[in-house]
Formats: structure tokens, C-alpha cells, sequence
């Protein structure tokens, strides 16, 4: 598949080879989070956890100048979680950007965004931790709307949002 220009950065779809990239990324992520006092992510995901999607083409990587400086995944409801909710959907999962671009999540949603409507989904999906009001705040400054608050495993608080992509 060919790369998809942003205005700041280019997104491909990854590799096998671009695992530890993905995880690194993603720890770096994590750390900076952390550091914020904000618990989301663990300090380093389980290859386990990110090689399905990466197998499967749902996960991408961002870069600038050779650089990778962000990744996403879109993929199914691969919890059950919205099976209340009516549309078709993609559903966004594990965004993160590296520090040094800072600012290039929006982007990246919007790219999510065209990727979903280009995919004939009606609807973007995302949750994110329910008491990271930093989090929930960019989200609905990016347009956002808040379906729900809910459980998982009776002890993890979430904040369900989803983004119309195309008319009805």
C-alpha cells in the first residue's frame, strides 16, 4: 500500500519488522504519561498485545523525514463494547506520537478520520481512560462525543467517544 501524505507526516501501513518500533514508540508514550501522574498505558506493551494488528494491517506508522514519529491502530470492537451502538465503525486504538512532534496527534486523527469515511464506516470510535480529563478534553475539543461512561472488568473506568465521519 502506498504512503499516505499529511501535511506533516507520512503514515504506511507496518510490517512484521516494525514491531519494536511500534513498541517503542508506544513505551515512550507511556513514559511521558507517567510522568504527567496519569496511569494508562503499562511502561512497556506485550508483544502479544500489538503483533495481531500489526499482522492483521490495522496498525500504522507515522514519519517525517525518515523519522517515525507516530502510530495508530484501526481496527474492529474487539471487546464487544459498542455492540449497542448503531453504524458501521472503525474503532481507534493505541495513538501516540513521539515528543519531538508533539502536535501531530490531531493530524493523525484526522487522518483516522478520512480512513474510516473513505472505508465506507459512518462512524470513528475510541475510548480512553474514564479519569484521564486531560485525554477525554482532547477529544472532545477534536469533535468528539461522548457515548459513555462504563466499566471494564468491574475495576477499569472508560470514556467511550465516537466522531460522525460520514452522513447517514
Amino acid at each position: 500500500m502506498p504512503r499516505e501524505p499529511l501535511a506533516r507526516a507520512d503514515v504506511r501501513p507496518t510490517t512484521a519488522s516494525d514491531l519494536e518500533t511500534v513498541l517503542d514508540l508506544l513505551g515512550e508514550a507511556a513514559a511521558w504519561i507517567k510522568a504527567k501522574g496519569i496511569r494508562q498505558w503499562p511502561a512497556r506493551f506485550a508483544p502479544e498485545w500489538v503483533r495481531p494488528a500489526i499482522e492483521r494491517g490495522e496498525t500504522f506508522l507515522a514519519t517525517r523525514d525518515g523519522t517515525v514519529v507516530g502510530t495508530l491502530t484501526l481496527c474492529g470492537d474487539e471487546i464487544g463494547a459498542w455492540d449497542d451502538r448503531p453504524g458501521a465503525a472503525i474503532y481507534l486504538h493505541r495513538l501516540a506520537v513521539a515528543r519531538a512532534a508533539a502536535g501531530l496527534g490531531r493530524e493523525l486523527l484526522q487522518w483516522a478520520e478520512s480512513r474510516a469515511a473513505a472505508g465506507g464506516n459512518e462512524w470513528l470510535r475510541l475510548e480512553c481512560l474514564g479519569t484521564n480529563e486531560r485525554l477525554r478534553s482532547y477529544y472532545e475539543a477534536a469533535g468528539y462525543t461522548l457515548v459513555a461512561d462504563r466499566m471494564v472488568g468491574d475495576r477499569i473506568p472508560v470514556a467511550m467517544y465516537e466522531k460522525r465521519v460520514q452522513p447517514a
